[in-house]
């Protein structure tokens, strides 16, 4: 098991990627499946920062570990609570021009990931549970 703690910002994505990274090749993944792995931690940090803190000072915790057949990364912050209800599911049929900007990620999370899990509680914070097989 490896993590890893850091200030929320824009500015840490490419630490927690090599972190990522490393953790995945360390634990066999193959190159896609790490790949994937990445770019789904990436975004949920992406939007921790953008959304959990909204500018504000704070923490991400991710955790990469074996487990659940494959690999587990548990992405941690203690920002405003995430509610899973409350984000709009994106119509990716619409054409372009009638797309909002962005609200892609939790999207593209499920597509990467064979498992995706959200919890929060008031000691644990936001927790994103995401396995990849």
């Amino acid at each position: 098991m490896a993590t890893l703690r850091l200030c929320a910002d824009l500015a840490q994505l490419t630490t927690i990627r090599e972190f990522v990274a490393r953790s995945g090749r360390e634990l066999d993944l193959d190159r896609r499946a790490n790949y994937d792995l990445q770019l789904a931690v990436d975004e949920a940090c992406t939007n921790i920062v953008q959304h959990a803190y909204g500018g504000r000072a704070g923490e991400i915790e991710v955790t990469v570990e074996p487990g659940e057949g494959g690999v587990r990364v548990t992405v941690r912050d203690w920002g405003t609570p995430f509610e899973l209800q409350k984000v709009p599911v994106p119509d990716v049929a619409a054409p372009l021009e009638q797309r909002d900007v962005g609200g892609l990620g939790l999207f593209l999370i499920h597509q990467l990931m064979d498992d995706v899990r959200f919890d929060f509680d008031a000691e644990h914070g936001n927790t994103l549970t995401m396995v990849k097989r």
